[in-house]
C-alpha cells in the first residue's frame, strides 16, 4: 500500500516531467474527517480484517475527500493539497512554498500546470520549463499505464483509496487513541505494496483520516462528502499542439 499511494503522488510530479518524494518525512498534524458525529460505530470491536472491510465500503460510497501531506526532512519541504470526488478534481503540489503543479480533472479531461520556477526547481533551466512553465495543458482521462496511474486517476477519489486496503494483506489492530480530537482505531497492515498504519473513526462512518509509515505521516483525509467544484481552465493546449511547438527532432 505504501509503495502504490506514494507512486500514485509522485506520478503528479512525473507528469510535470520529472522529481521525487524520496527522503521526505511525514508532518505530525492530523487532519480527521468532517463526520462530527460522536456515535459510536464499534467498529474497533471487529477483527481487523473485518475492519479494513467495512472502511473500504464506506470510502467507497463516500462523495469525496480531502488529502494533504506536509513532509520536511533535512531537505526541501514538500507539501501536496488535494480534493477528489468521482471523475472530479483539484489539486496543488508545492515545493518550500514554491507551486510545483497545479491539475484539475473534470468532464472527462485532465488539466495540469506547472510553473517555471517550481519546474526549474526539480529539473534545472532548460527548454521544458520554457515551454510549460505557467501554461495549461489538456489530454482526455487516461487509463493505468503499469504501477503509477495515469491522467484521470489523479483527479478520482477511488483511485487513491483503493490500495489502502490490500486484498489479501495481514492486518493487526494496534490500539485505539485520537487524531486531531477525533476517536480512531490504529490497523497496521503489511502486504505485497508495503506496511502501513491506518487511523479509522470509531464515530460515525469508519472512514480512514490519516495514514502513516515507519512512524511518519504519509497523508491525512478530511472534508469527506463535502461538495467539489471544479472549472475548466481556458486557453488549455494538448501534448500534441506542445510537440509542435518544440518542432522535429535532430
Amino acid at each position: 500500500m505504501t509503495r502504490a499511494v506514494t507512486a500514485w503522488a509522485v506520478s503528479l510530479v512525473l507528469l510535470a516531467g520529472g522529481g521525487v518524494l524520496a527522503g521526505c518525512s511525514g508532518s505530525d498534524n492530523a487532519s480527521s474527517g468532517d463526520d462530527r458525529t460522536t456515535t459510536a460505530n464499534g467498529i474497533e470491536k471487529l477483527p481487523p480484517t473485518e475492519i479494513l472491510t467495512k472502511s473500504a465500503a464506506a470510502m467507497a460510497t463516500a462523495s469525496s475527500v480531502a488529502v494533504s501531506r506536509s513532509s520536511k526532512d533535512d531537505g526541501p519541504e514538500m507539501s501536496l493539497d488535494l480534493v477528489l470526488g468521482t471523475g472530479v478534481g483539484r489539486g496543488t503540489m508545492s515545493l518550500n512554498g514554491t507551486t510545483l503543479m497545479e491539475f484539475r480533472e473534470t468532464g472527462g479531461k485532465m488539466y495540469w500546470k506547472t510553473t517555471r520556477e517550481g519546474f526549474e526547481s526539480i529539473v534545472g533551466p532548460g527548454d521544458a520549463s520554457k515551454l510549460l512553465g505557467g501554461r495549461w495543458v489538456v489530454a482526455p482521462v487516461g487509463a493505468t499505464d503499469g504501477e503509477v496511474p495515469g491522467p484521470g486517476e489523479f483527479g478520482d477519489k477511488d483511485a487513491l483509496l483503493a490500495p489502502l486496503v490490500q486484498e489479501g494483506a495481514k492486518a493487526t489492530v494496534k490500539g485505539t487513541g485520537e487524531v486531531n480530537g477525533t476517536p480512531v482505531v490504529f490497523v497496521k497492515t503489511s502486504g505485497s505494496d508495503g506496511t502501513a498504519t491506518l487511523a479509522i473513526q470509531t464515530v460515525g462512518e469508519p472512514y480512514v483520516v490519516q495514514v502513516r509509515s515507519d512512524g511518519m505521516v504519509l497523508f491525512d483525509f478530511s472534508d469527506w462528502n463535502a461538495p467539489v467544484n471544479v472549472t475548466a481552465p481556458a486557453g488549455a493546449v494538448s501534448p500534441a499542439d506542445l510537440m509542435k511547438e518544440v518542432g522535429p527532432s535532430s
